[in-house]
């Protein structure tokens, strides 16, 4: 079924209006709380671009605000977090969101949630693949960390054996992608503004997921079901209407497990999926480690190994890249006041040798201020691992200003 935005606008008006009145119901508030960020941005791209409309350097800049009010007795909040982006190139990176807009009433061990918020779910570090609920902004980051509002009704219940979450989202948001302008570019722009779906009521179907997790001793645990819409749209040449490609998505059945143990300076993390989609059955696995040492060279700094591999059950026929593949990582904090970090990752696909490599680096200033650097680059990309080959002359790097108040 074809869709058009108009619906998903007003479902998310909608909730939104409600998240707003329910918190006018908030009597005596005691606490009013009002933060935010902007952050100026530089992006530069390393090779030329594929699409003449492109370019080289992007500079942008954005806005988070977080506003909460909250009752004397603790059992009502409302919690807006609107969020903003102007990019000097590419037209759908200009954007607007609600990260969250949410009524929140507490009651004992029960919790209800209703309208726009931000869940999530996982532990491993180089793939989430068991968090489903949000969608990806996909032109915020490269590595799906960043994620849009998803407007839901969710009620929690917290006890000895457990805390049991059941979630239900009345709309679908699909995810946005960098226009001919933008970039990283594939090749062929994908529209932003027209998308086909599985669900015979497309957007308005309705997706429900529960979730139980618990804490025995140094073991985490999280078991996970989701039925609905799959956050991840099939793009295919096949599907392209006025120059660009529609992009299609699919119902998603899932099951899920993430867990993780801490064992001294050992965080053993594990992520793994069940999921039936488009009539066909798929296991998927994120398994590893991350093992710190504290102190390194008798100073107060600590250095952190990560290793994961991934793993998809459908190989070369898998929608992402990373079906067969090692990560590695360095994880180093400064532990100073500057809260200086730097985080180093490659991920290394084991049948074609491909090679995608990242690094981040954060230091604050001073109380108000943090630069970030980031750098995302493609080496000896087979061109059979046709996902990494699309993006393989996209390596870029990030400069970030973040000014806090």
């Amino acid at each position: 079924m074809v869709s058009t935005p108009h619906n998903k606008i007003l479902h998310i008006t909608f909730l939104t209006s409600l998240s707003v009145a329910l918190a006018c119901n908030i009597g005596n508030a005691s606490e009013f709380d009002f933060e935010g960020e902007i952050e100026g941005e530089w992006r530069h791209f390393l090779n030329n671009p594929s699409s003449s409309a492109s370019h080289d350097d992007f500079t942008s800049a954005s806005a988070l605000l977080e506003l909460g009010l909250y009752s004397d007795d603790g059992a009502h909040a409302f919690i807006a977090k609107p969020f903003a982006r102007i990019d000097n190139h590419d037209e759908n990176r200009t954007h607007a969101d609600l990260r969250e807009a949410k009524y929140r009433f507490v009651e004992g061990d029960f919790e209800l949630t209703v309208g726009l918020d931000k869940v999530f779910w996982g532990v491993t570090e180089f793939a989430h693949i068991v968090d489903i609920i949000n969608q990806t902004d996909n032109v915020e980051s490269t590595d799906g960390e960043q994620k849009l509002g998803q407007p839901m009704l969710t009620g929690s219940y917290v006890s000895d054996y457990g805390t049991f979450s059941a979630f239900f989202m009345p709309t679908f948001r699909p995810r946005n992608f960098a226009s001919a302008d933008g970039r990283p570019f594939v090749g062929i722009a994908v529209d932003n503004d027209t998308q086909t779906y599985e669900a015979s009521r497309a957007e308005d179907a309705g997706d429900i997921a529960l979730r139980y997790s618990h804490s025995w001793d140094v073991i985490d645990l999280g078991l996970g079901y989701f039925d609905g819409t799959s956050r991840d749209p099939i793009i295919s040449l096949a599907n392209i209407q006025d120059g660009k490609i529609v992009p299609h998505y699919p119902l998603r059945e899932q099951i899920s497990l993430d867990a993780q143990a801490t064992l001294g300076p050992w965080l053993l993390k594990l992520e793994a999926l069940h999921q039936d989609e488009n009539n066909e059955t798929t296991d998927r696995v994120v398994a590893g480690f991350e093992y710190s040492f504290y102190g390194i060279f008798s100073t107060s700094t600590d250095l952190g190994l990560v290793m994961e591999y991934l793993w998809d059950e459908r190989g070369d026929d898998s929608p992402h890249p990373f079906a067969d593949d090692l990560g590695v990582g360095l994880r180093w904090t400064a532990n100073d006041i500057q809260s200086t970090t730097l985080l180093a990752g490659a991920i290394i696909d084991l049948e074609y040798d491909s090679l995608a490599i990242s690094l981040e680096a954060e230091r604050r200033l001073n109380n108000s201020l943090k630069v970030s650097l980031e750098a995302r680059i493609q080496d000896q990309v087979a061109q059979q691992d046709s996902l990494l080959y699309a993006v393989k002359d996209e390596d870029f790097t990030r400069l970030r200003l973040t000014y806090y108040f």
